[in-house]
């Protein structure tokens, strides 16, 4: 049952507003009737109240300076506030405090009741909301760990800085991990034991995790389809034994798993000493998680271990490969073949075993993939080459042999991309010449709004444009808007205003001059030519 005051300093009028509204109907009951505002800030405080219904003028505690001290103790009250004058002042001060109502006496008491009802309403919606929002709130800390192992340094603390206090999170340690455990044979579970099974035995690998909480100060977990992603936090004076400790972990989870239905791969990030940087442990432990392609008999893979030193995304996406990304952009055969040297030449004073070389490599080829399907090709042939190399890595003698095949694989890439941007660049041509027939009667058609209609940059647009149609987009939709006036001036009595207008220009005078240029006669002239009407 929802609370109400009323609160006036004539008692005749509260008295009245208390005895002629049917309070049980609404499931309402009025709990206090004050004569001055400060008692009812008082009574307020002993027995809080959902409804404060309460004249405006009244002599030590106005109902506005009222109403501003009543939302600060419970920003969820609401007010209808009564005023004996039609005072606009007071209508505007009350709607930025956040009082819900206001109207004038005489009290018309059904029109208070519907104000009443709908105030009481109002409560009822935002209490399930809030319901909405506390029942959510577990998903909301998994949306807030996700974002921040997506946005970096000041962008995610700029973006994420206000939410540990509204999820009431404690981020105040020494060092944080990210741990993630991939399930390596999900979709064969999935199909076996069906979905809802499989997510049961993701959850109890979970269940299985926290038994093993103690050992951290804190734990939390974000679930995804086919990994758990842990995010452990830890105040310790010694890093490295918050990593033993993670391992500890990690190790028994896997010795004490009882099905053994899921198969876990496990990456461990790198340290790091600020909540905001938790995207480079997150990216750290995704890079530890594909060694096991490499290392299939192994489950867990540390990024500082993976190889023999602390690594980041730069080891494996350094400058030297957007400069080789840059040469395939550039379809340089002669420097490809040459950078390729040289890389192939650093790779074994680097990595003298072959398996090191093999997963440098490995993440070049990724690379090169990675750029190729951000252009929107088709990779399928390549990925085939390349598992069908890697398949038979032990056919590869010399580092040289890898290196020619690593050369001839570019020279592919290179005539993939040479197909495909013709493909790629005349449909984009394509899509902005028939957005123009559509539109160049609009006077306000700009280049911007070609290029923002096929998705580019509005100078890509323009010299793309131009060498694949050898004609420029404002000769285009020059030429429409002439071929279109001339068949108004011949085939119409319409005046040369109203074909400007139609045929897309501001005004009449820039057209004739547009319209002499592209004809050379005036529009006057065309039309007396030609016969028109």
């Amino acid at each position: 049952m929802k609370k109400v005051m009323i609160v006036d300093d004539n008692s005749i009028s509260s008295e009245g507003i208390a005895r002629n509204i049917d309070w049980n109907s609404m499931d309402a009951q009025v709990i206090h009737i004050e004569s001055s505002g400060a008692a009812a800030i008082t009574s307020m405080k002993a027995e809080p109240v959902d409804l404060i219904i309460s004249d405006i003028e009244m002599p030590d505690l106005d109902g506005i300076s009222m109403s501003s001290l009543a939302v600060s103790i419970n920003p969820s009250v609401k007010i209808i506030l009564i005023s004996a004058y039609d005072k606009f002042e007071y209508a505007k001060r009350a709607i930025r405090l956040g009082v819900c109502d206001y109207i004038e006496k005489p009290i018309d008491y059904d029109y208070l009741t519907e104000k009443t009802k709908h105030a009481l309403l109002s409560i009822d919606q935002e209490n399930h909301n809030r319901e909405l929002i506390e029942q959510s709130r577990p998903l909301m800390i998994e949306k807030f760990f996700l974002d921040l192992m997506t946005y970096k340094g000041k962008d995610a603390e700029s973006y994420l800085g206000r939410y540990p206090v509204f999820l009431n999170l404690d981020l105040n340690f020494d060092y944080f991990n990210v741990v993630k455990v991939n399930f390596g044979n999900s979709r064969e579970l999935e199909e076996q034991l069906g979905i809802t099974r499989y997510q049961m035995e993701v959850l109890h690998v979970i269940d299985l995790l926290r038994d093993r909480y103690g050992i951290f100060d804190r734990m939390f977990f974000v679930k995804e389809l086919n990994d758990i992603i842990m995010i452990l936090a830890q105040n310790t004076k010694n890093p490295n034994h918050f990593l033993q400790s993670t391992h500890k972990v990690l190790s028994s989870l896997l010795e004490d798993y009882p099905s053994n239905l899921l198969k876990m791969n496990i990456g461990i990030g790198s340290i790091v000493n600020d909540i905001w940087d938790l995207h480079i442990s997150y990216e750290n432990a995704a890079h530890a998680l594909k060694y096991h392609f490499f290392f299939p008999h192994q489950n867990i893979f540390d990024a500082k271990e993976a190889l023999g030193q602390d690594f980041s995304l730069l080891s494996f996406s350094d400058s030297s490969e957007e400069e080789f990304i840059s040469l395939l952009c550039q379809k340089d055969l002669l420097a490809i073949e040459k950078w390729l040297h040289t890389f192939f030449l650093e790779q074994t004073q680097k990595y003298p075993t072959k398996n090191m070389m093999f997963i440098r490599i490995y993440s070049l080829l990724g690379r090169i993939l990675k750029f190729l399907y951000e252009l929107n090709i088709d990779t399928s042939d390549l990925e085939s080459e390349i598992i069908e190399a890697y398949t038979h890595f032990d056919s590869f003698q010399t580092y040289e042999q890898f290196y020619e095949w690593m050369n001839q694989l570019c020279v592919h890439v290179c005539k993939k991309m040479d197909t495909s941007l013709d493909t790629y660049h005349n449909q984009v041509c394509e899509l902005a010449h028939i957005y123009i027939s559509e539109n160049y009667d609009d006077s306000s058609l700009s280049l911007n709004d070609i290029a923002r209609h096929v998705n580019v940059s509005p100078s890509y647009m323009s010299a793309l444009y131009k060498k694949v149609r050898k004609i420029s987009i404002s000769d285009t939709i020059t030429s429409y808007r002439i071929d279109k006036a001339c068949k108004y001036l011949v085939n119409s009595n319409i005046s040369l205003k109203e074909i400007s207008s139609r045929c897309g220009y501001a005004n009449q005078y820039y057209f004739s001059n547009s319209f002499k240029k592209k004809i050379g006669v005036s529009p006057s002239a065309y039309r007396e030519k030609n016969g028109g009407e």
